[in-house]
């Protein structure tokens, strides 16, 4: 089983770094649509990276069944990061309201990490 793990800890990181660094050369690499901004594709990329920590803590922590709340604290936390990544280097959002949203979605899954926390 944890061969499983590992494998699919790199299923989940190989693309999600890919894609979170270099969204419009891996797009272009793998004959794909490329998006002008990267927002979403790198949004997919953290919620992979997200996956992938998780996974790795699923292995770390024994007698675990599925990701649980430590991975999702681990996928709430690297989605909560890109997305504030986004904003910081102005690649989110071109309206203030879509900014005012996106800046509310990572206070929100920054709550919600923290209160997954404990009980991690």
């Amino acid at each position: 089983m944890q061969q499983i793990l590992w494998i699919e800890t790199l299923v989940k990181l190989a693309p999600g770094l890919a894609l979170l660094l270099a969204p419009g050369w891996t797009a272009r690499a793998l004959g794909l649509p490329r998006d002008p901004t990267g927002f979403w594709p790198r949004l997919l990329g953290g919620t992979l990276v997200g996956l992938a920590a998780g996974f790795v803590l699923e292995g770390w922590i024994g007698n675990v069944h599925g990701i649980g709340l430590a991975g999702a604290l681990a996928v709430n936390l690297a989605a909560a990061g890109t997305i504030a990544g986004l904003l910081i280097l102005g690649k989110a959002a071109p309206s203030r309201r879509g900014r005012i949203l996106l800046w509310l979605a990572v206070a929100l899954l920054v709550l919600l990490a923290l209160l997954e926390l404990p009980y991690a």
